[in-house]
């Protein structure tokens, strides 16, 4: 027999897991999700590409450490590297021709490169699932009861770090400044000196 009060307190450990575990995993969507958010605002672009992007920069992240023994936490420079040129050249080459036009026009567009993009990924990787097994994993640690994963934590603060430090570029740089520029008024800035096509294929592969 569960003495009267446990069975209240189980699922109130339980609730606060599903909670904890959520925040852990939302920190990570929010850093999506700011790429994401940054092409519509700026380009008005609805970028369905933006999913395959990710799954490469998890692909570029996995074959680093598999190969050339890069921690995960330090392939985001080489991913995100990747990834910003691949998203400038597919603005400047492709979405740059179709922006001005209506949004269904654009959304065709990324769906379709979306398909060539994650067919590619099929060809060349498989469908095979893929994870990142680490040598020297950093553990968990019991708080309260609650099982925090401290991968997933500085994955996390990680996230975290990375959409501050865009908050800042787009801020205090000059190149912050010219986006936010064309966000507001694309001909004004235009006129200013601002060179919007390059502005957008900066802020689209920011965003990838």
């Amino acid at each position: 027999m569960v003495p009267a009060g446990i069975e209240p307190i189980r699922y109130s450990m339980l609730y606060a897991q599903i909670l904890l575990n959520g925040l852990v995993l939302g920190g990570l969507y929010a850093c999506i999700a700011v790429g994401f958010s940054l092409v519509w605002g700026v380009l008005n672009v609805i970028n369905i590409l933006h999913g395959s992007f990710v799954v490469l920069g998890s692909y570029i992240a996995y074959f680093a450490y598999v190969h050339l023994g890069i921690h995960p936490f330090m392939s985001v420079v080489l991913s995100g590297g990747a990834l910003f040129v691949l998203g400038y050249v597919v603005q400047a080459g492709l979405i740059n021709r179709v922006v001005g036009a209506p949004v269904l026009t654009t959304l065709v567009l990324t769906f379709g490169l979306d398909l060539l993009l994650n067919n590619s990924m099929i060809i060349a990787f498989s469908a095979d699932y893929r994870t990142v097994q680490l040598a020297h994993p950093l553990g968990s640690t019991v708080v309260g009861g609650l099982v925090l994963p401290l991968d997933r934590l500085v994955a996390m603060l990680l996230a975290c770090v990375l959409t501050v430090i865009l908050y800042f570029v787009l801020v205090r740089s000059s190149i912050g400044r010219a986006i936010v520029a064309v966000r507001m008024d694309r001909e004004a800035a235009a006129l200013m000196g601002v060179n919007v096509k390059r502005i957008y294929a900066i802020t689209f592969g920011l965003g990838a």
